[in-house]
């Protein structure tokens, strides 16, 4: 029963190896002729029309041993490009800090006394709900915790 299920198994990882093996035959079969299917002449040109799109340019992996050391002292830097940096749009920007000042405290501590949310009240004052509960903790308006 047991060497049934392990042939089974044995089955199985061959037929997986055989068809991992047929998608790399395919896959690279398709990324040989994708320059072709863009419109582009050669591989090259794709690569460079890619680039000029932007972001980072993929790192190469990192050489080891004696062929490393020989690799890094014969080869040219790579020309860096320069990427125009834009803005997208609906990507809100971080929020400036609010300035706690005495006076906004002094707000922030009646509105708690008169009642409601925390989180009413700090977006009513512009503070996050933590800088709330720090005033109110540093006002002495919390209970201590059980022990």
């Amino acid at each position: 029963m047991i060497s049934n299920t392990l042939k089974a198994i044995q089955e199985t990882k061959s037929k997986l190896a055989a068809l991992e093996k047929k998608a790399a035959v395919e896959q690279k079969a398709r990324i040989q002729n994708l320059h072709k299917e863009a419109g582009f002449a050669t591989r090259q040109e794709l690569i460079d029309a890619l680039q000029t799109l932007g972001g980072k340019a993929p790192k190469k992996a990192k050489a080891r041993g004696a062929r490393a050391a020989k690799a890094t002292k014969t080869s040219k830097p790579a020309k860096a490009l320069k990427v125009k940096k834009t803005v997208k749009k609906g990507v809100k920007k971080r929020a400036k800090r609010t300035v706690i000042t005495a006076e906004l405290k002094k707000g922030i501590i009646a509105a708690l006394k008169t009642g409601g949310t925390g989180a009413a009240i700090a977006a009513k004052f512009g503070v996050s709900v933590p800088t709330l509960h720090n005033i109110k903790k540093a006002a002495g308006l919390t209970k201590a915790r059980k022990k």
